[in-house]
């Protein structure tokens, strides 16, 4: 669509508006690009309250139309707070326009376009005016005309009048003669003098330095009915006076014209990005294991990413099924795996037309291999990125060994979708960066976004006021990785305390399940298997210390679930220094561990005993949680990136408070 288009053929166009006209917005712009499809256009829109649903339905005109850039400028309504109105269904914005040239100080000529118009046709001829000799140029508003106001501010018949609807502003102009102070200045010592507000102004202020247009480029209702034959060669159709076309009992003339460009309009903003969360497990779901990335991806992603404008499907991976995918339906969320056949993946991918995917980490690269669409990107979610080095690690525990799933071939298709300019990354843990670095082999200047976990905080618990118990947890799966005997050796130790392993044992893996017999009879030691919602937020608001054994961890949920309650760390891993922040860190401890069992018990004396600075730690640690890991705040942040991606920037101007 963009290939014929040149440097010169760019418009700036303004529009100063507030967020109820959101809609009324989305339509006049998308006339505007239908019908100049050649042109770079350039919107600049003021505004004090436009909102980021708003903001991010606009950006999608960008899918359709990549020649559309958006600028907004967010304006302190204060500015404008001694300026009265006298027109009921006109509210404050009107008054924007007076410092639009202030406030581009970069731009030499801008087109301001009120956004109850219809763009029907194209505007390079209305752009090429020359106007260096004037400040704006506008159409000559016969309404005014037709009821004698000229005469009220002191106007011949022979003055020009324009209707400000539609101006093409000389800003450089504007800027030299210092015309937005004047303008402001002028409605307040005049306002009780002027009917018309702002228009009034602008025709007093830029007497005799307006440049007549033909009626066409501004063909209001007043036009309508004295030049109904000429409707026809209309270029920007204005809806003036209160009778408005989107209004169920509107009677306007051109209401079918609106309508049209309404509807087509809305088939853009209406439609959903469709975005693929690639993950290999659903925390239950579909038969999945109950692991981390599946409680990031059930109990929050999919719970909160969907909304109006945003469908996800969970992508698992390659299913058992030869030619079609397998699709389940779990928490109103459809889940899939896909065809085991090359050809089948790739057709089935090709059907879908996901807009984007997501991943969190990214155990297989099936649906990376088969997704053709060169254009689709990536957002990686840095979660537990295991380079070589960490299986080595890993691989000094003994005792129920750790499955090995390093996969070269994984981690080149990531590099090779990175430097084809198609991955985003980011990283719950600032501490995981050159991790992922060395893992995916990137340089090291690679751009990773800092995007936390996000965790619901219970805003029902009250740190100060509740009774904890002299009660430990263990939050997680008992096998392998987790080296959960330690914990239970630890129990043994402490008998003054209660112990609760919340975590499942693999009872599929016999030997695995017959080893913690030897654990059963430990009077303190609770095994409580696997343990979710309500249940699991009383052991955290009653318990004191989360205790986590393991050889390797990334940053853990059960961290961050732990610490929003106020219950302290003991562990050997550290992730972003989080431990030794609220708790106690052990420092490292590698191979089956029995060896070290006096430093997790010696931690825990510690805490337990020195009530003072448990309590200290369970408070800083409850604010930081409140303060970085807010799933309300995190969710938006995911969702500008994915807007990001899809859109480009967004480019937001917070206007100063003066000219």
């Amino acid at each position: 669509m963009t290939s014929n288009i040149t440097s010169e053929q760019n418009i700036s166009i303004a529009f100063c508006v507030n967020n109820t006209y959101a809609q009324q917005l989305a339509v006049t712009i998308f006339s505007i690009l239908i019908n100049n499809p050649q042109t770079v256009i350039n919107f600049y829109i003021f505004t004090s309250d436009f909102s980021e649903t708003n903001i991010h339905k606009l950006q999608k005109f960008r899918i359709s139309f990549p020649h559309v850039n958006f600028t907004f400028i967010f304006v302190k309504k204060e500015i404008f707070s001694k300026l009265q109105l006298n027109i009921n269904y006109i509210s404050i914005e009107t008054y924007y326009r007076y410092i639009i040239a202030d406030y581009l100080p970069n731009i030499d000529k801008i087109l301001y376009i009120d956004a109850d118009t219809i763009i029907n046709g194209p505007l390079s001829a209305l752009w090429k005016q020359d106007i260096s000799d004037y400040y704006i140029a506008g159409v000559e508003d016969i309404y005014i005309n037709e009821i004698h106001h000229k005469s009220t501010i002191n106007f011949t018949d022979s003055n020009l009048y324009v209707n400000a609807g539609v101006l093409l502003m000389n800003l450089n102009k504007i800027r030299s003669a210092n015309l937005g102070q004047t303008l402001i200045t002028k409605t307040a010592k005049l306002f009780n003098k002027i009917k018309f507000q702002d228009q009034d102004i602008l025709n007093i202020v830029c007497k005799n330095h307006i440049l007549k247009l033909d009626s066409k480029y501004n063909f209001t209702s007043g036009n309508i009915k004295s030049e109904k034959n000429q409707a026809s060669k209309a270029i920007i159709i204005h809806y003036t006076g209160s009778d408005k076309p989107w209004h169920p009992t509107s009677k306007h003339p051109l209401k079918k014209l609106y309508l049209k460009y309404q509807n087509q309009a809305q088939k853009i903003l209406n439609k959903k990005v469709k975005l693929g969360l690639i993950i290999d497990e659903f925390f239950g779901g579909a038969g999945t294991g109950f692991g981390g990335y599946g409680a990031l991806a059930r109990q929050y992603l999919a719970k909160y990413l969907p909304d109006e404008d945003l469908h996800i499907d969970i992508l698992l991976g390659r299913g058992n099924h030869k030619f079609f995918a397998t699709k389940y339906h779990e928490d109103n969320v459809d889940l899939y795996k896909l065809p085991q056949y090359h050809f089948a993946s790739k057709l089935w991918l090709k059907q879908q037309k996901y807009d984007i995917y997501l991943s969190i980490e990214l155990t297989t690269d099936w649906i990376l291999k088969h997704e053709k669409n060169p254009k689709t990107k990536l957002i990686l979610w840095i979660q537990d990125p295991r380079p070589w080095y960490e299986w080595r690690e890993i691989e000094t525990m003994t005792l129920m060994p750790e499955p090995n799933y390093y996969n070269q071939h994984i981690y080149n298709t990531i590099n090779k979708w990175y430097h084809k300019g198609r991955i985003n990354f980011i990283s719950q843990a600032l501490y995981l960066n050159n991790k992922a670095k060395d893992l995916y082999r990137l340089q090291e200047n690679t751009p990773i976004n800092y995007i936390p976990n996000p965790i619901d905080i219970d805003t029902t618990f009250n740190l100060a006021s509740y009774p904890k118990k002299n009660q430990i947890i263990f939050l997680g799966r008992l096998e392998d990785v987790k080296r959960g005997w330690l914990f239970c050796e630890i129990a043994k130790q402490l008998p003054e305390y209660e112990f609760y392993i919340l975590g499942k044992i693999n009872a599929q893996k016999a030997q695995t399940a017959s080893f913690w017999e030897r654990y059963k009879n430990i009077s303190n030691l609770h095994f409580m298997g696997h343990v979710d919602g309500e249940e699991k937020k009383q052991f955290l608001r009653e318990s004191k210390i989360l205790v986590n054994t393991s050889i390797h961890e990334a940053l853990p949920v059960s961290f961050l679930e732990a610490l929003s309650y106020g219950v302290c760390l003991v562990s050997n891993r550290n992730p972003d220094h989080l431990t030794e922040k609220f708790g106690i860190w052990t420092g490292d401890i590698l191979g089956n561990g029995f060896d070290k069992i006096d430093l997790y018990v010696n931690a825990i004396r510690q805490l337990m005993t020195n009530e003072k600075q448990r309590q200290y730690l369970a408070q800083k640690a409850q604010k930081y949680i409140m303060e970085i890991h807010d799933r309300v705040k995190i969710t938006k942040q995911l969702k500008k990136i994915i807007f990001k991606e899809l859109y480009g920037d967004v480019n937001v101007i917070s206007a100063k408070n003066d000219l």
